[in-house]
C-alpha cells in the first residue's frame, strides 16, 4: 500500500512537473507558431488518430474547454466540433514535438510548491514572457489542468477521533499516582478555586480521580479528569511574557491568575534531584523561575508587585490546558 501511494506521488509530481515547465519553455514556440500561422495561406496540419506513445499524460480526459484553449493558443488546426478523443491525440502529438528542460520542469513544479498549492496563487512568468500574450493564455490553461488534477486526486485521511481514542489519550498522559497536582475543589470560576493536592489513583474507566489536600491530608476529594491538571517541569516551552497563567502565590497552597511580567530566563540544566520532571529532565534547558503579577495584588500605592515564583507551580489557564478535544484528529491511516 505504501508503495503504491509513493507511486502515484512520483507519477504526480512528475505530471505537475511537464505541465509547470511548459510555461516556462513556449515563449518562442507560442511567438513562432502565431506568425507561421499568419503566412501559412491556411495550410492545415494533418494529426493522425494515434495517440503518441512517448506522452504518459492523458490530455483527452481534459474538459474540452481546455483542450480547445491549448489548441487556440498554439494554432493547431482542428475543427471546434471535434470530439474530445481527437482534440486530445491532437494536443498530445503537439507535445510530444516541444523541448522540454528537465531543470525548468523542476524548478517550474518547486515554485508552485512554494505556493502552498494555492490555485489562487500563481508564480510570476520569466521576464522575457512579460509581454507574451501566448504563454499567458498557456499558464490559464495549466493552472485548469494542475487545478483539475488536485481535486480528482486529494485524499484526506485524517478523521475525528472517536470517543474511545479521546479516552485512551487521556488515560496515556494522566497524572500518576503520587504525583504534585493542580486541583479544582469548586463549582466556580473564582480565582483560587485551583489548590495543590496529591494524586492518590486515577480510575481509567470512569476517569475520575482520588486526590488529597496539600494542606488537609485528612479529606480525600474524587474529580473529574478535567479538575486536575498536571505541574510544570519548566521546559515546556510555553511560558513567555506578557502570558496568561495561573501561580501558586507566595506563602500559600492555591493558584490565583497572573501574567507574566518579565521575560523569563533559561538555563541549560540542574542536577537530576532538584529536577521538577525527575531525572529525564535533568539536563534539559529549563526555566527555574518566573517573575509574575498577580490579579487584584496592589499594595498600599496601588502598584501591582513583580513576584518571583518557582516555574513548577505555574500552569496554564485551564482553557489553554484542556484544549477542545473536539477538534482533534487522527492522522494514522486505517
Amino acid at each position: 500500500h505504501g508503495r503504491a501511494k509513493a507511486g502515484e506521488r512520483r507519477k504526480a509530481a512528475r505530471f505537475i512537473g511537464q505541465v509547470a515547465g511548459i510555461i516556462q519553455q513556449t515563449t518562442m514556440a507560442a511567438s513562432s507558431t502565431g506568425k507561421q500561422q499568419a503566412g501559412g495561406g491556411g495550410s492545415a496540419r494533418k494529426y493522425s488518430q494515434r495517440y503518441p506513445r512517448g506522452v504518459s499524460v492523458d490530455f483527452r480526459t481534459l474538459s474540452t474547454a481546455t483542450q480547445l484553449s491549448y489548441c487556440g493558443t498554439f494554432g493547431i488546426p482542428v475543427s471546434a466540433e471535434a470530439p474530445q478523443a481527437e482534440l486530445g491525440g491532437a494536443i498530445a502529438q503537439h507535445f510530444e514535438g516541444i523541448g522540454v528542460s528537465e531543470e525548468e520542469a523542476i524548478g517550474g513544479f518547486l515554485a508552485r510548491l512554494e505556493t502552498g498549492g494555492n490555485d489562487d496563487v500563481v508564480p510570476p512568468p520569466p521576464p522575457s514572457a512579460i509581454h507574451s500574450t501566448g504563454l499567458n493564455a498557456l499558464t490559464a490553461a495549466a493552472d485548469q489542468v494542475l487545478a483539475d488534477y488536485v481535486r480528482d486526486s486529494t485524499q484526506f485521511d485524517g478523521l475525528a477521533l472517536s470517543p474511545a481514542r479521546r479516552k485512551w489519550k487521556r488515560r496515556k498522559y494522566s497524572a500518576n499516582q503520587g504525583d504534585q497536582v493542580a486541583a479544582k475543589v469548586t463549582r466556580s470560576e473564582e480565582n483560587g478555586s485551583w489548590i495543590l493536592a496529591y494524586v492518590l489513583r486515577y480510575y481509567p474507566e470512569s476517569e475520575t480521580y482520588d486526590v488529597q489536600d496539600e494542606d488537609d491530608t485528612s479529606k480525600l476529594i474524587r474529580l473529574p479528569w478535567n479538575h486536575v491538571m498536571r505541574l510544570s517541569t519548566g521546559s515546556e516551552g510555553w511560558l513567555n511574557k506578557s502570558q496568561q497563567v495561573m501561580a501558586i502565590f507566595p506563602e500559600t497552597t492555591s493558584f490565583y491568575r497572573a501574567f507574566i511580567s518579565k521575560q523569563p530566563v533559561w538555563t541549560s540544566g540542574t542536577a537530576a534531584d532538584e529536577s521538577a520532571g525527575g531525572v529525564g529532565n535533568a539536563h534539559k534547558p529549563r526555566v527555574k523561575e518566573v517573575i509574575l503579577k498577580f490579579e487584584d495584588d496592589e499594595n498600599e500605592e496601588g502598584k501591582t508587585p513583580h513576584r518571583r515564583v518557582p516555574s513548577r507551580y505555574v500552569i496554564p489557564l485551564p482553557q489553554a490546558y484542556f484544549y477542545d478535544v473536539e477538534s482533534d484528529i487522527d492522522l494514522n491511516a486505517p
